[in-house]
């Protein structure tokens, strides 16, 4: 009533009245679990609402008293995929009841709905999906292209997880010259897919060949960080192709919808890797084989021609002789008789030359009775005019000289 008095006792007695005539005892409550918290067997945490830039926007505390605990986590195990930890979304069931003593409203947990934590995150996954493709996400990364040989890779997963050692295992045992660059990460539990999301805008800052996005088997709920829209959204931008192999056998996460490959465990895409290195060390040995069989065949063949070229060109060079042997033997006989040819001409012309040299000769002319008379100067006599009275005149005749003085020139 209006102006009323109440004691604390009273206030509260009357506000816990008023909330259970409200609510009729126990409801069903849906929120996500935020701080969970374990204290004398008794489990605690906040349930809350999130707006859409994912502030906190209602909470109500939640205790999840030891006497009930049993009971709720049996139903837990039975389902095999849902737990209470940090972030997961649940619908649980109970009173709300105000304690006196502390002054404040809190859930008391007697009941769980499992199939609404996995509904909620197919719906999350659904939901993701549907924005990816009408961004045209799904194929971006798919369509990038691999290095030909893509043998820098970037790991990254849970440092000494079982899907660590058997991917490096893997790689170790094909022998080939690998270089592995880990970068650790959460890969489940509140805050995985920041620090996922880290590493895979490090891989690409440190320029790697390929992306390698790794963990081992777990429950749906353990899996559930690689359907998170920032995870799946850093895969599609990313400008390296990403690997993943996330280890379940049925279910597909949205990581594997947009990574590049999609491999079922840790080990399958280390094998996907090595499958691609092996694929172009093949066919390099294939195509060196090739070319030592050309090389081979073609140096046979010409090995062959040179030795038909060798061939050839002994017996030309063999008949080219007999032919210019035969042709000097020719020349030389024909030079030969041009020789003795020119040799008798020449005789018969010296022949003749002789003799008109000897028709000349003075001494042949003076022999037949003819003379010459010079002066004493020795100029030869030719006309009576080169003679003068009292000059001394030699005569010369066949066998000596005559001399002589000019007395009358006539």
């Amino acid at each position: 009533m209006p102006g009323e008095n109440y004691t604390v006792t009273e206030l509260m007695t009357a506000t816990a009245d008023a909330i259970k005539d409200r609510l009729g005892g126990a409801v069903w409550v849906d929120g996500e679990i935020s701080g969970p918290r374990e204290s004398r067997g008794h489990f605690y945490f906040d349930l809350v609402d999130r707006d859409e830039k994912g502030v906190v926007s209602a909470k109500v505390p939640v205790a999840l008293w030891s006497r009930t605990r049993s009971r709720v986590d049996q139903k837990l195990r039975d389902a095999g995929t849902v737990r209470l930890e940090e972030g997961v979304k649940v619908r649980i069931r109970g009173p709300l009841e105000l304690w006196l003593a502390g002054g404040r409203l809190q859930l008391s947990m007697q009941d769980i709905d499992p199939a609404f934590t996995l509904e909620a995150l197919e719906s999350e996954r659904e939901r993701v999906l549907a924005l990816l493709r009408a961004e045209n996400l799904i194929d971006r990364n798919r369509m990038l292209s691999l290095p030909a040989m893509p043998l820098h890779i970037a790991l990254i997963t849970a440092d000494e997880s079982a899907a660590q050692a058997d991917f490096m295992h893997s790689l170790v045992e094909s022998q080939l010259p690998w270089r592995v660059s880990f970068l650790d990460s959460k890969v489940q539990g509140a805050g995985a897919e920041r620090t996922i999301a880290a590493a895979l805008r490090t891989a690409q800052r440190l320029g790697m060949d390929v992306i390698a996005l790794v963990r081992g088997g777990g429950s749906r709920l353990d899996l559930a960080v690689f359907d998170h829209e920032l995870v799946a959204r850093t895969i599609a931008l990313s400008s390296i192709p990403v690997f993943t192999g996330i280890g379940h056998e049925i279910d597909t996460s949205v990581a594997d919808v947009v990574a590049h490959t999609a491999n079922k465990t840790p080990t399958a895409c280390a094998e996907a890797l090595i499958d691609i290195a092996l694929d172009v060390v093949n066919r390099s040995e294939i195509a060196w084989a090739e070319i030592a069989e050309i090389v081979t065949s073609t140096l046979a063949d010409e090995r062959e021609r040179l030795s038909r070229s060798a061939g050839h060109a002994a017996m030309g060079a063999r008949t080219r002789l007999t032919v210019e042997r035969h042709r000097m033997t020719s020349t030389t006989s024909r030079l030969s008789r041009s020789i003795d040819t020119s040799l008798k001409s020449e005789k018969q012309a010296l022949e003749l030359f002789t003799a008109r040299l000897r028709a000349v000769d003075p001494v042949q002319t003076l022999a037949r009775g003819w003379s010459i008379t010079r002066t004493a100067d020795g100029t030869v006599v030719r006309r009576s005019a080169d003679v003068a009275p009292g000059d001394t005149l030699v005569t010369t005749v066949a066998d000596g000289t005559i001399t002589s003085t000019a007395t009358d020139i006539d």
